[in-house]
C-alpha cells in the first residue's frame, strides 16, 4: 500500500513536464488543437507544485530560535536519505495525493527550522562562553540543542512519511564560510546584540512556539502529531526561560549599554509581525487544524498575547527602580495554557 501512494505522488510530480512535453510533440505533428490543451495541462501542473513547495517553503512562521549568520535567516539544504528521522508513523488513511504532499512540504518547513535551532543554540553557548557566563547557561544551551535534534528527527520523519519520500537535512554551506573580522568596538555591542537577540528569538521567538505548539497540539486529531506538538511545546517554553535567564545575565554583566540596547529591543517588538500562512488550493483551515497547522486568525491572537506578555514581563526590568534589584518576573512564556504534562512524552521527539 505504502508503495502504491509513493508512486502516485511522483506521477502527481512528473505529470506536469510528461504533459507538458506531449503537448510539444504532438504539436510539432500537426495535432495543434490537442497538443496545445496538453502543453497547458503540463505547466498548470508543474506550476502547481512549484507553488506548493515555494508557498510553504518560505512561510514566515515561528519555529523558536532563528540561525542567523550575516544577518539572514539560514536552513539546510534538503536532500535525499537516512541520519534525520526517528520512527514515527501518522494515520495516512482518507489523505489524498495533494493533501498529503501539502503535509509533507508543511512538515518539511518545521523540520528545516528545528534543525537550524541546533547551530543557532551551539552560536549562543559560543557567544556566553565569550562574555564569561556561568556553567548553567552554558549548559542550558547544549541541554536546549538536543532538544532541538529529537524535534528534528520527529518532523523529519513525518515529512518522509506524509510526502513518500526519503528527505533529510543536508549542508548549511554558510557555517563553513570565513567571516570578515569586525572592528574592535569594545564590549558594548557585544552585550547589545545579546540583548536583542535574546529578548527577539529567545523570549518572544521561542515563547511564541510554544505557545502556538501547544494550541496546535490541542487542535490536531492525529495522536502522533498531537504528542508531537505537546512535547516540542513543553521543550520550547524551557527554551524561552532561557531566553529570559541570558537576557537577565547581559542586564547584570552589560551594564548602562545592555539596558539602553533592552529599551530598543522593546522598540523593535512593534516590527515583529504576525506568522503568516499562504492560502493552498485544495485544502481548508479545519483540515489544516485537525493537522497541526492553525488558522491565520489563531496565529495572529497568539502573537499579540505573546507581545504582550514579553513587553511586559521585560519592562519591569527598565524601570528606575530596576536600576538597583532587579526583579525576578515569573511568567508563564506567552501561554495562556496549563503546562503540558511529562506524559506527553511517550510521543518522543
Amino acid at each position: 500500500m505504502v508503495e502504491l501512494v509513493v508512486l502516485v505522488l511522483l506521477c502527481i510530480v512528473l505529470l506536469g513536464p510528461v504533459l507538458f512535453v506531449w503537448g510539444l510533440v504532438d504539436m510539432r505533428k500537426g495535432s495543434g488543437t490537442r497538443g496545445g490543451i496538453l502543453t497547458i495541462l503540463g505547466a498548470t501542473t508543474m506550476g502547481l507544485v512549484f507553488w506548493a513547495y515555494n508557498a510553504i517553503s518560505h512561510m514566515n512562521f515561528s519555529k523558536g530560535r532563528v540561525l542567523r549568520l550575516k544577518g539572514r535567516a539560514r536552513v539546510a539544504r534538503r536532500t535525499l536519505g537516512d541520519g534525520w528521522a526517528d520512527d514515527a508513523a501518522p494515520r495516512l488513511e482518507g489523505l489524498t495525493p495533494w493533501q498529503r504532499t501539502v503535509l509533507g512540504e508543511a512538515w518539511m518547513y518545521s523540520a528545516g527550522m528545528e534543525h537550524a535551532s541546533i547551530p543557532a543554540f551551539a552560536k549562543l553557548s559560543l557567544k556566553l562562553s565569550a562574555l564569561g557566563a556561568p556553567s548553567e547557561l552554558l549548559e542550558a544551551c547544549h541541554l536546549a540543542a538536543l532538544d532541538e535534534v529529537r524535534h528534528a528527527r520527529r518532523c523529519f520523519a513525518l515529512a518522509r512519511a506524509y510526502s513518500g519520500l526519503p528527505w533529510s537535512a543536508g549542508a548549511i554551506p554558510e557555517l563553513g564560510q570565513g567571516h570578515p573580522p569586525r572592528p574592535s568596538s569594545g564590549d558594548g555591542d557585544e552585550w547589545s546584540r545579546l540583548v536583542r537577540g535574546s529578548l527577539l528569538d529567545g523570549c518572544l521567538g521561542e515563547g511564541l512556539a510554544a505557545s502556538v505548539a501547544a494550541e496546535a497540539s490541542r487542535r490536531a486529531s492525529d495522536p502522533v502529531v498531537r504528542e508531537t506538538l505537546a512535547v516540542i511545546a513543553e521543550d520550547e517554553e524551557r527554551h524561552a526561560e532561557l531566553g529570559w535567564d541570558v537576557l537577565a545575565f547581559a542586564l547584570e554583566r552589560g551594564g548602562g549599554k545592555a539596558r539602553q540596547a533592552l529599551h530598543l529591543a522593546l522598540d523593535a517588538l512593534d516590527t515583529q509581525r504576525t506568522p503568516t500562512l499562504p492560502n493552498i488550493p485544495g485544502v481548508d483551515e479545519g483540515f489544516l487544524a485537525r493537522n497541526g497547522v492553525l488558522p491565520q486568525a489563531e496565529l495572529g491572537r497568539l502573537m499579540e498575547d505573546c507581545l504582550q506578555q514579553t513587553r511586559a514581563r521585560a519592562s519591569a526590568w527598565v524601570e528606575p527602580a530596576a536600576r538597583t534589584q532587579r526583579p525576578r518576573v515569573m511568567m508563564p512564556p506567552c501561554s495562556s495554557s496549563p503546562n503540558i504534562s511529562s506524559s506527553a512524552s511517550t510521543g518522543k521527539t
